[in-house]
């Protein structure tokens, strides 16, 4: 499976990921995942290994219930959210 950083969201989905992000007080980031040729995936994966990292925000600290609001979005939406902490710098 790979995921990369959701595009071209609706207008409405991005809404309603930018209400929970006020609801919850924390910053979400969108992945829209897909799965490929076993093959395929193998060798992207290795070019992805050597790239290093692509998301650097370390992941936020969710309680239970926050999880469990953002598990209920990414199963409407069809996408998967990562809570991630970010600097003020």
């Amino acid at each position: 499976m790979i995921c990369e950083i959701a595009r071209k969201l609706e207008d409405g989905d991005l809404e309603k990921i930018q209400t929970l992000e006020k609801d919850l007080g924390l910053t979400l980031v969108a992945f829209s995942c897909r799965s490929l040729d076993p093959d395929r995936e193998e060798r992207l994966k290795k070019a992805m290994d050597e790239l290093g990292p692509q998301l650097l925000a370390p992941p936020a600290q969710a309680d239970d219930a926050q999880l469990g609001r953002i598990r209920s979005l990414e199963a409407d939406l069809g996408l998967a959210l990562v809570a991630v902490e970010v600097s003020a710098n």
